[in-house]
């Protein structure tokens, strides 16, 4: 049997889901990786699953309450080692009106625009964590294939070290529509093999 490692990245799949369902629907790790693989070929090893927890005072309660009770759902996968979950940290931006266009109104306007300002929290390291854990387990020879769930770009150079360096099958999988796509990943990872989450997996897997 081929021995395969999942590696989610949890905010890049919420997005896809979340614009294709119109709210925000969290998959649960382990029933989406098994859909994942060909069960007469290939047996999951282990699910790496990328989220950082929202700080409680910077996002809307709903989210909040709706990540907890996520987190709260796999509690017992990651206790028992069958999801290893990797978080980052959350960095707290000071946003305010870009200056091109404070520059373009009236004074009067401008006065006011200018001196507002709020608070962005945007998640770091998560996404990093993810990248460093798929090319370490495969030097190691911790898999034999690596499924990977994002449309980040930003994985690309890990996928290619991976293929090319350790010649580990790596396949992406993503909820392939009009809202998003994972094509331009792909199209930087040399053709790897793409697993297209469907509608009928998502409502199987669920969690939130």
């Amino acid at each position: 049997m081929e021995s395969v490692n999942v590696y989610i990245d949890g905010p890049n799949l919420l997005g896809a889901v979340s614009d294709l369902r119109k709210k925000r629907v969290w998959l649960d790790p382990v029933r989406l990786s098994e859909r994942l693989i060909n069960k007469t070929t290939q047996t999951v090893k282990t699910i790496f699953y990328a989220e950082t927890p929202y700080p409680e005072n910077l996002h809307s309660p709903e989210s909040f309450r709706k990540q907890q009770s996520f987190f709260g759902k796999i509690h017992t996968y990651i206790q028992d080692r069958k999801v290893i979950h990797i978080k980052g940290n959350y960095r707290i931006d000071t946003c305010k009106v870009p200056f091109f266009i404070v520059n373009q109104l009236k004074p009067e306007v401008k006065n006011l625009i200018e001196n507002i300002s709020w608070k962005k929290p945007t998640e770091k390291g998560g996404d990093v964590g993810l990248a460093v854990q798929l090319v370490r387990d495969a030097f190691i020879g911790d898999f034999d294939h690596a499924i990977l769930v994002t449309a980040d770009q930003d994985f690309a150079p890990a996928v290619n070290i991976v293929a090319n360096e350790t010649k580990k099958h790596v396949s992406i999988a993503y909820v392939d529509n009009t809202y998003r796509t994972a094509l331009p990943l792909r199209n930087r990872c040399g053709n790897p093999a793409f697993i297209q989450i469907t509608r009928k997996m998502i409502d199987a897997c669920g969690a939130t």
